[in-house]
């Protein structure tokens, strides 16, 4: 080997140990930054728990809330159906109670009025005769 070849060869040497420094002095700091994730991770985690724990407590009171309105508003439609039966039932009883005998009276008046229009007509024309024959009378 002459000196150039042993110039470059520990040029080479020393070029390898330089880049396996600096590759060393890399992986120091990507498991140090790798840690301070970890770290940072963990620390996230513990601050967001109670917030978690707080947010299930809430789904699960809304669920509570939400099964309770339902079984109020299944409550308020028996409620109401019940009470529009009752209405339907009342105004039922009101018909025949009530409209009923009217409807049979206004047709009892009708025969009334048609029997006393029937009278009224002999009666008017009797007093037409009679009145007729006052007119005519001389004294």
């Amino acid at each position: 080997m002459t000196g150039w070849e042993l110039l470059f060869l520990g040029i080479i040497a020393a070029a390898l140990v330089a880049m396996a420094a600096a590759q060393m002095i890399v992986a120091r700091e990507v498991a140090k930054m790798a840690r301070q994730t970890i770290e940072t991770t963990q620390e996230f985690r513990r601050e967001l728990r109670p917030i978690v724990e707080k947010l299930q407590k809430i789904a699960d009171d809304a669920g509570k809330v939400t099964s309770l309105a339902l079984v109020q508003v299944e409550r308020v439609d028996l409620a109401l159906a019940s009470t529009a039966e009752r209405i339907d039932e009342v105004l039922s009883a009101v018909q025949e109670a009530v409209v009923q005998p009217i409807r049979q009276g206004t047709a009892i008046l009708a025969g009334v009025k048609a029997a006393l229009a029937l009278f009224g007509r002999n009666v008017g024309a009797t007093r037409r005769t009679h009145e007729e024959d006052d007119a005519l009378f001389i004294g």
